[in-house]
């Protein structure tokens, strides 16, 4: 199965429209497309530094075995366990359970392909975070 492609996480750049939300004179909203200004797409850069943070201290916990992959691969996908539960069709509990590398490795491949399936890749990259 193949990684689906993704969008680099940074350098937020380009115009694109987006619809605003404001309040006219009269106290009513009003609606306005307008692109993207300069704040707008600093406050956007940001943020996608902060996922990228994110996603190395989770490749960095896993290749410490301190986390199995799935913890990488939901901050990849920017997936909390409860989110991941409902796609994997399991109890927040034992998906909590999965993000420990113990636990992780004894999983069963049936088990394995329903994560891989969820986050659209093989079982061997679910296994191996590069």
């Amino acid at each position: 199965m193949e990684e689906k492609a993704k969008k680099p996480l940074t350098a937020y750049s380009g115009n694109y429209r987006e619809l605003f939300y404001t309040y006219d004179s009269d106290g009513k909203y009003d609606r306005e497309v307008r692109l993207h200004d300069d704040s707008d797409k600093l406050f956007i850069n940001q943020t996608w530094e902060v996922f990228d943070e994110r996603i190395e201290e989770a490749r960095r916990k896993v290749h410490a075995g301190k986390a199995s992959p799935i913890v990488f691969y939901m901050e990849k996908d920017l997936l909390d366990p409860l989110s991941l539960s409902m796609q994997v069709g399991m109890s927040l509990l034992r998906v909590k359970r999965h993000l420990k590398p113990r636990i992780f490795r004894r999983l069963s491949e049936e088990i394995l392909k329903r994560y891989a399936d969820a986050f659209n890749i093989s079982v061997e990259q679910l296994k191996n975070v590069d």
